[in-house]
């Protein structure tokens, strides 16, 4: 979701920065290792001051969503033709339903996706694919018929923990150099390159 369909990087960043109150560098915040927001907090704030953080954290980005967000150009446009196509679609993502769902419906991209995967129904963070098997059982795809598309290098991995084709989504990720390291099966540059796949779907 973050990095791949909508840009929230500042928003996160500035975010979490009011949560902890401490202005993060994009590199810092870049370096964040993978989990839940209560987790990530955990090296910022006391234990005890975990819940009042992930609040404030919430109430900022919801504040602040609709000036400091946006749907990757082109992401409209990929979601409806493949959804035209049979293609089925779902998120899975790191963040908290709270969060995903409200971004998801803020964007407007809520109405592609029936299937969304949290940080809340997973018990291991990417690049543990948990996650990914959650969401392939819910739409009943098989790992062979499978590519997840991310920004992020723990989602190659977690694509390739399960099984599944991984693809690195290069028009908004931070890690440009280290996805081109990890060799993902497909890179793209732009939204509208995941359609030169439609041959590898199996649409019902």
């Amino acid at each position: 979701m973050d990095g791949t369909l909508v840009d929230t990087f500042q928003l996160n960043l500035r975010s979490f920065s009011h949560a902890v109150n401490r202005t993060l560098t994009a590199e810092e915040a870049i370096d964040i290792p993978s989990g839940t927001l209560e987790e990530q907090l955990t090296n910022y704030v006391s234990n005890g001051a975990v819940s009042g953080a992930v609040e404030r954290f919430h109430d900022h980005y919801k504040r602040h969503f609709d000036s400091a967000s946006r749907v990757f150009p082109g992401i409209r446009a990929l979601l409806f033709t493949m959804r035209a196509r049979g293609i089925k679609l779902a998120v899975c993502t790191g963040a908290s339903k709270e969060i995903a769902e409200y971004t998801l419906t803020q964007s407007g991209l809520s109405q592609y996706f029936p299937t969304i995967v949290t940080g809340d129904d997973v018990n291991k963070p990417k690049p543990d694919p948990e996650g990914l098997r959650i969401a392939m059982e819910r739409i009943g795809a098989h790992s062979d018929q499978t590519i997840y598309v991310g920004d992020h290098p723990d989602d190659i991995a977690a694509s390739r923990n399960a099984g599944a084709r991984t693809a690195a989504a290069n028009w908004g990720s931070l890690h440009g150099t280290k996805l081109y390291d990890l060799k993902p099966d497909f890179l793209f540059k732009h939204p509208f390159e995941v359609l030169s796949l439609s041959d590898f779907f199996t649409v019902e």
